[in-house]
């Protein structure tokens, strides 16, 4: 390599390609706003993704009680975002979560086996 900077690889650069929102049209602040919101969507989803499959997974109730406790709050902070960004541009939000959904799927298919 070049230079001592981390390089990406295609996995890890399909895991983590969010697009911004209407980013031409988009100020500094505002585009960093959008852009928070969707890491926020983005995380809150994964997130969730990950503790349902954990939850599947135990038969330990306490912990059970405990993932589920954090899934509603993965939930909430996704619906939080999810609300922001539709007020901001609901089109792009649909195109948004599609995206959200694809990225999901093909990273989240080898736990589904």
């Amino acid at each position: 390599m070049e230079n001592s900077k981390r390089t990406v690889t295609r996995k890890e650069e399909a895991m983590f390609d969010i697009p911004m929102l209407a980013r031409a049209a988009a100020s500094d602040e505002t585009g960093k706003h959008l852009l928070e919101l969707q890491l926020k969507m983005a995380a809150s989803s994964i997130n969730h993704e990950y503790a349902r499959i954990q939850f599947e997974d135990t038969e330990d109730r306490n912990r059970r009680e405990d993932l589920l406790e954090y899934m509603r709050d993965c939930h909430s902070e996704y619906l939080d975002a999810r609300s922001a960004l539709a007020a901001y541009d609901p089109f792009a939000l649909a195109e948004f979560e599609a995206d959200l959904m694809r990225q999901k799927q093909a990273t989240l298919s080898c736990y589904e086996a």
